[in-house]
């Protein structure tokens, strides 16, 4: 009798699982918590601080994705990568030029478009789960 090998969907690396089901979760709430998303983008506009809380937030982030993962020998590994080292760029903008993203945020187009990020984040968290 011959042995089925089933093939595994879903990625094994703790790093990929948890941040795959992170951008999931996020994508999600995106269109089921619209309200609160917009609010936030309204509160990040008002507050220039809220630049800085996202900055120091996302920087251990950012810096554990490419110091703990440093791995670019898959599709969704690349990904991640490229996620960690713009998660750094955006981090040191946040920290040190917090104005230029309250300018950009300002703008309608960004609240307009909020969906977006919710279908990126669902096809990001797909992708590292997946590929």
């Amino acid at each position: 009798m011959e042995n089925i090998q089933f093939i595994e969907f879903i990625n094994t690396d703790p790093f990929l699982l948890f941040f795959g089901a992170f951008y999931l979760v996020i994508g999600f709430s995106f269109f089921f918590a619209r309200k609160a998303w917009e609010e936030f983008l309204n509160l990040f506009v008002q507050h220039d601080s809220l630049s800085l809380v996202m900055g120091v937030v996302l920087l251990p982030i950012s810096l554990a994705i490419i110091a703990f993962f440093n791995d670019w020998t898959s599709l969704a590994s690349i990904v991640l990568m490229v996620i960690g080292w713009l998660a750094l760029l955006k981090s040191i903008i946040l920290l040190v030029l917090p104005g230029i993203v309250q300018k950009f945020i300002r703008r309608e187009f960004v609240q307009k478009w909020l969906w977006l990020d919710g279908v990126s984040g669902l096809i990001i968290g797909a992708a590292l789960l997946l590929l």
